[in-house]
């Protein structure tokens, strides 16, 4: 009894002597302000310094200082309970160290600080190393290589001032950080290393995203650009004909850079075209109101994808490894009552339609032409435009595809109308569009607004008086590491391996 008493004190004694021996290590930022999240984008330089001091003389061999991104995913299994994770390594920078920098011999001294500058500069794309999976076309090889920004995390969503929702479950995260690591090897293998102290600080990245060609709508089950509806006289009665309302994709949602303060304009906009045909002498419905919603959608799996996810599908995602996290921003909502119906008739536009849809390929397929039981002569059109205005209580993150996670936005449209008969409900027809959000360069944030074409609120405001905008308020785990070479002056031989442990 006596001899374990003293083995325990003797075990603690040296813990304690272990623990106060370790190195300490400050990782500083350039530009760093206290309370604040240092936030990059693609091309920025990520400069600062590591500060080593000890209290002991401490033996070493290297520091390693890196800067690391990864991904996790957790989905919950419907099959049977608990729960299976993957994680993926999809990007290492090491930072060299001459040989000069380092103390000789390899020893820190009480007393000392050592200071070892390093810079890193955000990556445009990722090594083709990192995907490496079965794949359905090389788009997706192109996506899965591209920079995927920092999600997740409510403190680094913002500023790190203010906890912003930036609409990610909490089983996803893509995390940013610069790592420094004391390193030193074993005294009998020099093969084995163990890090004498090992410190992490987070940093937020949001690349720069071009905007890509848009999205095939054609017989696509979860997008709606063409929306056909009956207006009635009222509850058990008469048609007094029918509406149709389209729209194609809009142009993008720009976002403004890291570390730039955004302005208070107009994102983007959508167009939706309207058509009232009569049945008789019937005069077109009079509008009520338009309200837009963001859908915003977080696709994620414990297994890459091997195409680019869509909400279509017979089969639950929880039963094959994937899921996906629906989150809705309602934008605003206007008054359309002004909109003004243009009287047309089909005979006077037959000889001029062919002409129009061979000089308009891109808004031919998209554009309002006649329902599918039309065999009138008098028609009426209708076009309003609807501001997108992303809320600053929400932070968004642009659109991309990764191996293990994808984030998405589409835009819900609903007109409403009415009619002279009481109805019951208010009509309604609603359509979905996708829609993209980029993120911008600094370059091109400073020639916008350098060329000053910008579209302000107010100015869209003018187009819809009377007009008002009202805001809607036991486990399993696998773990998947995909690493890729380290940049530095040697690159591994080593192909990334899928790893999965049950």
């Amino acid at each position: 009894m006596v001899a374990t008493s003293v083995i325990s004190r003797t075990s603690e004694s040296l813990d304690v002597f272990t623990r106060r021996s370790q190195p300490k290590i400050d990782i500083n930022l350039e530009g760093q302000t206290p309370g604040l999240v240092n936030s990059y984008t693609t091309g920025d330089q990520i400069e600062g310094t590591a500060t080593i001091t000890v209290e002991h003389e401490t033996r070493f061999d290297e520091v390693e200082i890196v800067l690391q991104g990864t991904s996790h995913t957790t989905v919950e299994r419907a099959a049977c309970p608990g729960r299976t994770g993957s994680q993926q390594m999809f990007l290492k920078l090491r930072q060299p160290i001459e040989e000069t920098e380092y103390p000789t011999p390899r020893l820190l001294e009480a007393g000392c600080k050592y200071t070892f500058p390093f810079t890193f500069v955000v990556p445009e794309q990722l090594l083709p190393q990192v995907c490496t999976h079965a794949r359905s076309n090389h788009q997706i090889h192109r996506s899965h290589t591209m920079l995927p920004p920092t999600l997740g995390d409510p403190i680094m969503a913002g500023n790190g001032k203010t906890l912003l929702d930036d609409m990610a479950p909490d089983t996803t995260q893509i995390s940013y950080i610069i790592r420094v690591a004391v390193m030193k090897r074993s005294s009998t293998d020099h093969r084995q290393v163990k890090a004498l102290a090992n410190v992490a600080k987070k940093v937020r990245i949001i690349p720069t995203v071009e905007e890509e060609p848009p999205i095939n709508t054609v017989d696509h089950a979860y997008y709606c650009t063409r929306k056909e509806k009956s207006v009635k006289r009222g509850f058990l009665r008469g048609k007094l004909g029918r509406l149709v309302a389209s729209s194609s994709q809009p142009k993008p949602i720009r976002l403004s850079p890291p570390s730039c303060e955004p302005r208070d304009t107009v994102s983007t906009v959508a167009t939706v075209q309207l058509r009232f045909e009569p049945v008789g002498n019937e005069q077109p419905p009079r509008l009520g109101s338009m309200a837009s919603k963001l859908k915003v959608n977080t696709f994620y799996s414990v297994t890459p994808w091997e195409d680019f996810p869509c909400q279509s599908g017979t089969m639950p995602f929880s039963q094959i490894g994937q899921a996906l996290f629906t989150d809705s921003v309602a934008l605003s909502t206007m008054c359309v009552a002004s909109a003004q119906w243009q009287k047309h008739s089909a005979l006077s536009d037959t000889d001029r339609r062919d002409s129009f849809n061979s000089t308009c390929s891109t808004c031919s397929a998209d554009s309002t032409g006649p329902s599918t039981s039309f065999s009138g002569d008098t028609y009426y059109t209708a076009s309003v435009v609807v501001p997108i205005t992303l809320p600053k209580n929400k932070t968004f993150v642009p659109t991309f595809h990764s191996c293990l996670m994808s984030r998405t936005y589409s835009l819900d449209l609903s007109v409403t109308y009415q009619t002279p008969g009481a109805n019951v409900l208010t009509p309604t027809v609603y359509l979905r569009l996708p829609i993209q959000i980029i993120s911008q360069s600094k370059c091109d944030s400073l020639k916008s607004a350098i060329e000053g074409v910008i579209i302000t609120q107010e100015e869209m405001n003018a187009f819809f008086q009377p007009r008002s905008v009202t805001p809607l308020v036991s486990e399993a785990v696998i773990d998947v590491n995909l690493a890729p070479p380290e940049y530095s002056e040697t690159i591994s031989s080593t192909v990334p391996r899928l790893q999965a442990a049950t």
